[in-house]
Order: structure tokens, then C-alpha cells, then sequence
């Protein structure tokens, strides 16, 4: 079984996810960043050259690559949501994270993360663009209020 964590920019699934997979011994993967290795070009590059559509290609793609294994944390992009199909390639549990607006522009200040939609879009506008695709593709919700908390929560709920 896999564990999927999707949720905003910034509401801390790559965090989280690090240290879920190190208290279930599960291998972690940023899909961002196995996106960017695999193309050899940063999100923002992606987006630059070839576009979202592009983009959006490749993350499904990536998570296909692991429908059929197991023992992995998987933080997702956050626009995962955006073709219905890719919960499809989801073979485990998928946890949509949440946070205050305020945490999560706090933390996205503090990351030296490029994220192209945030220079279009506000943390708010997307919220309410994906809520409801969030909702459909989670098996359960969590609030990441604070770190230990939310990974305790998180490991409980999914043994």
C-alpha cells in the first residue's frame, strides 16, 4: 500500500511525507522532484517551455510509475487534482493535508521553491478553484497544525 498526500502549495506534504515514510519504513518521493530529474528541467522550466498541459503530462506519467508498488509516501503536486484521472494511479490511501492560509503563506515565504501558478494566483484563489476536486480524490483529511502532531495523527489514522 502507498500513502498519497495532496493538498496546496505549501501545507507541508513533502514535511510531512519525509518523516511518515521514515516512522512506516516506506521510501518517500517528492513527484515534483522525480518530475524534475526525470525531464532535467526545474517545474518552473517546464512551465516555461512547454507548458502546463506539459506538465501535467509528466505528472501523471510519474505517477504511474508507481501504481503498482508499494511502501511509498508519495507527496503529490499540488494541481495532482486537476485530471480526474490520475486518482486512478493511486493504489493506497490519499490524504489531502490542510492548513491556515497563514501557514501556508508563511511557509511558501520561507521556501526557495519557484511555484509558476503562485506568480498568477493567490494561495486562496487556488483553494477555491481545487477544494472540492481535494475532497473528491481523499480518503481522509488532515490539518497540519503543527509538525509531530500531524505526523502522529497521520500514521494512527492510516494503520
Amino acid at each position: 500500500m502507498n500513502l498519497y498526500l495532496i493538498g496546496l502549495p505549501g501545507v507541508g506534504k513533502s514535511t510531512i511525507g519525509k518523516e511518515v515514510a521514515k516512522q512506516l519504513n516506506y521510501e518517500f518521493i517528492d513527484l515534483d522532484l522525480f518530475i524534475e530529474q526525470q525531464a532535467t528541467l526545474f517545474v518552473d522550466e517546464i512551465f516555461a517551455l512547454y507548458g502546463e498541459p506539459y506538465f501535467r503530462a509528466l505528472e501523471t506519467n510519474a505517477l504511474k510509475e508507481f501504481a503498482d508498488k508499494k511502501n511509498y509516501v508519495i507527496a503529490c503536486g499540488g494541481g495532482i487534482i486537476k485530471n480526474l484521472e490520475n486518482r486512478n494511479f493511486m493504489n493506497g490511501i490519499c490524504v489531502y493535508l490542510t492548513a491556515s492560509f497563514e501557514d501556508i503563506e508563511r511557509r511558501l515565504a520561507e521556501s526557495p521553491i519557484v511555484r509558476p501558478l503562485l506568480a498568477e494566483k493567490s494561495i486562496s484563489q487556488l483553494y477555491f478553484e481545487r477544494k472540492d476536486a481535494y475532497t473528491a480524490f481523499a480518503d481522509m483529511v488532515i490539518e497540519n497544525k503543527e509538525f509531530a502532531k500531524t505526523v502522529e495523527e497521520l500514521i494512527k489514522k492510516v494503520k
